[in-house]
């Protein structure tokens, strides 16, 4: 017996302000709510468009994750001219609020080019490491990352995607190219991480795994 997945992950281009431009004041109205492209969460980047330093400014960022799970977390504010940058992905972005106004300041919101796909659920009890097949079109630098913690199991605690402990898959790491590999007996999941590319890349991915040889 095997299970079969397939994921399409088209990333949308790296945007500064996707989410809002020039924001200001006690509250932010969002553009859009969600990154762009397919099947991938990314990391939230605030922009701060003055020279004043706002690192003693927390932001709240609400959202989902890259399973569509409910997540949110407190975010440092960003130094003068700078980039602060959350430490979830999202693969949605419901709002963004300062604890207090930003002043003078303006804040541009986007993401960067650090992105993960949704997770897939692997079988511990398998003889046989899952077989992962990534076929990339364009350029881009990936991983695939693995999770250990029981996250099949009904009593562990998943709040969202970043409540299991990931690492680096052992034939996986720093990719930038097609590729196929199976990955260490065990795992629980797994998951692609997208930590760089360019414009038009495009990740065709499959995940196959037998219950014994």
């Amino acid at each position: 017996m095997a299970f079969n997945t397939k994921l399409d992950l088209d990333p949308a281009d790296t945007s500064a302000d996707r989410y809002a431009s020039g924001v200001t004041g006690s509250s932010f109205t969002l553009a859009q709510t969600t990154p762009g492209g397919v099947g991938l969460a990314r990391i939230v980047a605030v922009l701060n468009n003055d020279a004043r330093d706002d690192t003693l400014i927390t932001l709240t960022v609400v959202g989902t994750d890259a399973d569509g799970k409910a997540q949110s977390e407190v975010m440092t504010g960003p130094d003068s001219s700078a980039v602060a940058v959350s430490t979830k992905h999202y693969l949605t972005v419901t709002s963004i609020t300062p604890l207090s106004t930003i002043g003078g300041s303006t804040y541009d919101l986007g993401f960067n080019d650090d992105m993960t796909s949704k997770t897939i659920p692997l079988d511990r009890f398998s003889d046989l490491g899952a077989t992962v097949a990534i076929d990339l079109t364009g350029t881009a630098g990936f991983d695939v990352e693995v999770t250990y913690d029981l996250v099949n199991d009904p009593g562990f605690t998943w709040t969202d995607q970043a409540s299991p402990i990931w690492i680096d898959a052992t034939n996986i790491t720093n990719k930038s190219a097609s590729i196929v590999a199976v990955l260490d007996q065990g795992a629980q999941a797994c998951r692609v991480r997208v930590n760089s590319y360019t414009n038009t890349a495009e990740l065709a991915v499959w995940v196959t795994q037998s219950r014994t040889a």
